[in-house]
């Protein structure tokens, strides 16, 4: 990988970096090397990359911590249409995590698109909300969609959901 990542190769940087990060590629300063491979191949567009560094940024790992810096990092890699950080983000305004706001509607938001990627997680997350009318209308029938939805792509939240209203065996 170090060739093409020195070539330029943003996939090969990701990689590279992932290779530092895990031991498997030696260098005086894995934490700080991982975190610079990740920043290159994130601000090419990698979305695992931008992912990667935004959790470096999250944690100050190899860099200094910055949570907003983290999440626009976390903004960028959703906005290609990865459901785990549309996901993620979720979390983070439903529960004021990574330095933001808590904001119920913005946390559904997040959900949404990660629930329309099939993530079941955001899912049985996006099921409470309708359920409890928190960032969204409550809307019971959604809610049970939803539930039902993440079920059956295994969630055990939303299973546990559906056995309290009495609708699995």
């Amino acid at each position: 990988f170090r060739a093409a990542a020195m070539a330029g190769d943003a996939v090969a940087m990701n990689c590279l970096a992932g290779a530092v990060e895990e031991g498997l590629a030696q260098v005086d300063e894995p934490d700080a090397t991982a975190a610079d491979w990740y920043r290159k191949a994130a601000e090419a567009g990698v979305v695992q990359a931008q992912s990667n560094y935004g959790l470096a940024l999250m944690q100050g790992k190899g860099v200094p911590r910055d949570e907003k810096a983290a999440v626009d990092w976390f903004v960028r890699a959703a906005d290609q249409g990865d459901p785990d950080v549309q996901n993620w983000l979720g979390l983070c305004y439903q529960d004021g995590r990574c330095g933001v706001l808590i904001d119920d509607a913005e946390a559904a938001r997040w959900y949404m698109r990660a629930a329309d990627s099939g993530d079941a997680d955001a899912q049985a997350e996006l099921g409470a909300m309708y359920k409890e009318g928190r960032g969204v209308e409550k809307d019971d029938e959604k809610a049970l969609d939803y539930f039902m939805t993440a079920a059956d792509a295994g969630s055990q939240a939303a299973l546990d959901e559906l056995r309290n209203r009495g609708l699995t065996a």
